[in-house]
């Protein structure tokens, strides 16, 4: 498989690892925490622009060091919508087994919540939901859970009436096997490459969904810290000290194109209908 694997997914690899590995040893690398101020050394711009070795990446209005916020910021947005996402899936893929097993009248009531909360713009809710029980880290991540959910209800129901009709399928239930044996230990096997295709296409959506709530000051609240928090308190200070805001961008949209890249790929290896040439 690693032969097979173009040169641009390994590096797309590699750098979510390098994130990651920054991210989990933000402790070690960082040399001050994220609430640490210094108002001498407020708007240092970063280091390549003239700035201080100190700050490599510069410091924003109250004088806190963008590189450690940076480190810690990117650490929750990726586990708030990692974790939104894995809950989600599991949801969906849920909701989607239980319409396909049970058919009639639950399968329409099921299938009729999944329209209306694909009809419905997720914003709205979200700033609803907001607006009625105030921010919260446990809100934010089941905002982020119920974003998406109905892509995998209607995936999974999909995929399992297709599955169930397969000869293996017959045949396990002709020796005996009870629905959620055959659910479990055969068809979701097979399925798991489809799911795990529509986590890394939901994943990025989710991150940028995220990071569009904490910008606004609905997401990720002090003392803790976020990417699209970051660039939220640089808003204000485009014109002078655009690293603020820029640098947490692009690191958003670095972290959302690698995974839609890897996304991407991993439907070309794991869905039989695509035929498509690697290098």
């Amino acid at each position: 498989m690693l032969r097979s694997m173009p040169w641009s997914i390994r590096l797309t690899f590699l750098l979510l690892f390098l994130l990651v590995v920054v991210a989990l040893l933000a402790p070690l690398l960082t040399p001050y925490g994220i609430a640490d101020q210094s108002l001498l050394a407020r708007l240092k711009p970063p280091m390549y622009l003239g700035g201080v070795p100190d700050h490599p990446m510069g410091t924003d209005r109250l004088g806190r060091d963008i590189f450690s916020r940076l480190a810690f910021g990117f650490k929750v947005s990726v586990a708030v919508a990692l974790l939104g996402t894995v809950m989600g899936a599991v949801f969906g893929c849920a909701v989607g087994f239980i319409a396909a097993h049970f058919r009639g009248w639950a399968e329409e009531a099921l299938m009729m919540v999944v329209d209306m909360q694909a009809s419905l713009p997720f914003i709205l809710i979200a700033l609803t939901l907001l607006a009625f029980f105030g921010n919260s880290l446990a809100l934010t991540v089941m905002l982020m859970a119920l974003y998406g959910w109905e892509n995998y209800a209607r995936l999974a129901r999909g995929v399992v009436l297709s599955a169930v009709a397969q000869p293996y399928a017959e045949a396990v239930t002709t020796l005996g096997a009870t629905p959620w044996r055959l659910y479990f230990r055969h068809i979701l096997p097979n399925i798991m490459g489809v799911l795990i295709v529509q986590v890394t296409l939901t994943f990025p959506q989710i991150i940028l969904l995220e990071s569009a709530l904490s910008f606004l000051g609905l997401g990720i609240q002090p003392p803790l810290t976020s990417l699209g928090q970051i660039m939220g308190d640089g808003r204000d200070y485009l014109s002078t000290a655009w690293w603020i805001s820029v640098i947490p961008g692009a690191v958003i949209f670095i972290i959302a194109l690698a995974v839609s890249l890897i996304g991407d790929w991993l439907r070309d290896r794991l869905d039989p209908t695509l035929k498509r040439e690697f290098g």
